[in-house]
């Protein structure tokens, strides 16, 4: 089962604002990139579109909660390590930790996001929140203490 993903990127020129640093709002962007390639890490997808899947039993994971505290800028071309920490597995939801540093090891950001798993009710066609199927939580657990208490570089 996994519990920590570490996703490679680099700061494009369309992420920058006129100043010539990544925009804050844009890490968002990143750490939502290393969440869909975590799951596809453990064969999952963010956005349940298998043809073996009936639609009643399809998820989806909105954001209930996002805080970033920001360290360090990132500029074009920077290549941006983003590592996520799966810090708590409820039965409805998904707690992350997200760092975001630089090559050299250098944290830029960090930060918290929750999600939870959703389906669409099939007659009001309102999202509502359900239980991990075991398909999903099979493949995923909460990241050990010592890992959540490593202290940052």
């Amino acid at each position: 089962m996994a519990h920590r993903f570490i996703y490679t990127d680099r700061v494009q020129f369309a992420d920058t604002d006129m100043a010539g640093i990544m925009h804050f709002a844009n890490f968002f962007r990143f750490v939502e990139r290393a969440e869909h390639a975590f799951f596809r890490s453990v064969d999952l997808s963010i956005v349940e579109r298998r043809e073996d899947l009936p639609d009643e039993e399809r998820v989806g994971w909105p954001r209930v909660h996002a805080s970033c505290d920001y360290h360090a800028p990132l500029i074009f071309d920077d290549e941006v390590q983003v590592e996520i920490i799966i810090e708590e597995v409820r039965s409805k939801s998904l707690r992350y930790l997200f760092r975001v540093r630089k090559q050299d090891g250098s944290l830029c950001a960090q930060g918290h996001m929750a999600v939870v798993c959703v389906r669409k009710d099939r007659e009001t066609r309102k999202m509502r929140a359900v239980d991990i199927p075991e398909r999903i939580y099979s493949k995923i657990e909460a990241a050990p203490p010592e890992v959540l208490k490593r202290p940052l570089p």
